[in-house]
């Protein structure tokens, strides 16, 4: 049987007002120009995407699958081809050619995001070196044990104040799309600086009467942990959080562990935010002196969250890759190892 050469564009045409567009042809013409064969392959509404494009693969005439877009259709493309796999057998690799703000998967591999950054990256897939992604399985519980839902992420689950943020996030790009002068400024990391803002301020006041921090019980590994006071919990996957921080500079994507960021209050945040950006020049040493503990960051491959929330705080937020995700007290985390190939540069390293 003849190799297959094909490669398949996925990306969303009507994303950001039509802006996909010109992007979408920029790509298309770029790969034809390396000679990879592109083939345009739309997302669909309503969580159509993953079964289609598993679908499409499942010809067996595509060599490689590539992502034009942010967060939302770098998991469902993810998605397709792992569904794709679990269907046939067939396997293919991911490339990427991310246009989101954070870009927290491809700038941890060294893949930058944006229109001008179409030509490196398209070499970057031409070349087509590869490199293992492991994927989290996550699922919510009910309080009765019912399974409340089952999903894949690919670059890092949280809940409490980071999710909060997040919600807040889109809110805020719901109302201001519908302005058309403010919505040209007023986006993408502004967006989310606003909503960053807003709810960390909210939740310090709440803070200080403890009336936004929840207790927990996480277990990893089969070793539980008890927390009284929680503000936050994010598991990791990839090295990059919001395009700017590394919470845990030894973390790989690949050796079948997910890093577990604990956050108790604010100013715990504070030391997460300041001694985590990645171009920090603050040194343990600082930290203590500014009285801002080092942290230390667990790890493992197996994860469970139940969370107990104080009477009258109703239930806490959570996210998965940057959207909204199920709000349970109940989560179940795997670490499922090297379960996505991706295309990276040949010598990786975050960006």
């Amino acid at each position: 049987m003849p190799r297959p050469k094909l490669s398949l564009l996925v990306a969303n045409p009507t994303a950001r007002s039509g802006k996909a567009e010109a992007a979408i042809a920029a790509a298309m013409e770029g790969l034809k120009k390396a000679r990879l064969e592109p083939e345009f392959f739309a997302t669909l509404p309503e969580g159509a995407t993953v079964p289609a494009l598993a679908e499409r693969l499942e010809r067996g005439d595509v060599a490689r699958v590539i992502y034009l877009g942010g967060d939302g259709t770098f998991a469902e493309t993810a998605k397709g081809i792992i569904l794709a796999r679990e269907n046939t057998g067939i396997d293919v690799p991911l490339g990427m050619l991310p246009m989101g703000t954070a870009n927290d998967q491809g700038r941890s591999f060294g893949v930058r995001a944006g229109l001008k950054a179409l030509p490196d990256n398209i070499a970057i897939i031409a070349a087509g070196v590869e490199q293992w992604l492991d994927v989290g399985k996550v699922e919510a519980y009910g309080p009765g044990g019912e399974l409340l839902d089952r999903d894949l992420w690919f670059d890092s689950w949280g809940l409490g104040l980071s999710a909060q943020i997040l919600a807040k996030r889109n809110r805020d790009r719901k109302i201001i799309a519908k302005i058309p002068v403010v919505r040209q400024v007023f986006r993408d990391k502004l967006v989310y600086l606003r909503a960053g803002l807003s709810s960390l301020f909210k939740t310090t006041l709440k803070s200080l009467f403890g009336r936004d921090r929840f207790a927990a019980v996480i277990t990893i590994d089969g070793e539980p942990r008890e927390y009284s006071a929680l503000n936050d919990i994010v598991v990791k996957g990839t090295l990059l959080y919001g395009g700017d921080w590394i919470f845990d500079p030894t973390a790989k994507p690949d050796d079948g562990k997910f890093e577990v960021i604990i956050v108790h209050n604010p100013a715990d945040w504070s030391a997460a935010v300041i001694g985590g950006h990645k171009r920090n020049p603050v040194t343990s040493d600082d930290l203590q002196v500014l009285g801002l503990s080092p942290r230390t960051i667990p790890r493992g491959s197996t994860i469970e969250i139940v969370i107990r929330r104080p009477d009258g705080m109703g239930p806490v937020p959570a996210q998965i890759d940057g959207e909204e995700y199920v709000r349970a007290d109940h989560y179940k985390i795997e670490n499922l190892f090297h379960d996505l190939r991706i295309i990276v540069p040949e010598n990786p390293h975050w960006v």
